[in-house]
């Protein structure tokens, strides 16, 4: 299983309930979500951030970073 983490922070690009945010303010528990990709005035959603991590939709919309090569065990200088 790969597993990444990220930051949940202002400028977050976020997928949830079948739009597209960013984070635009975190305070406390709520979490102020702005529509992204739309014609016209933004839409802004505020949602509590449980809510928003057990929504079955929400989604990060950030790549997972690239899988590293193992290091080597040991390096042969000659």
């Amino acid at each position: 299983m790969n597993e990444w983490t990220t930051s949940l922070r202002p400028g977050l690009p976020i997928a949830y309930d079948g739009e597209q945010f960013t984070v635009a303010e975190i305070e406390g528990r709520r979490i102020l979500l702005r529509q992204t990709g739309v014609v016209g005035a933004p839409k802004l959603r505020q949602v509590d951030i449980s809510a928003l991590l057990a929504h079955p939709t929400t989604e990060i919309l950030v790549p997972a970073p690239a899988e590293e090569a193992a290091p080597p065990a040991a390096v042969w200088v000659a």
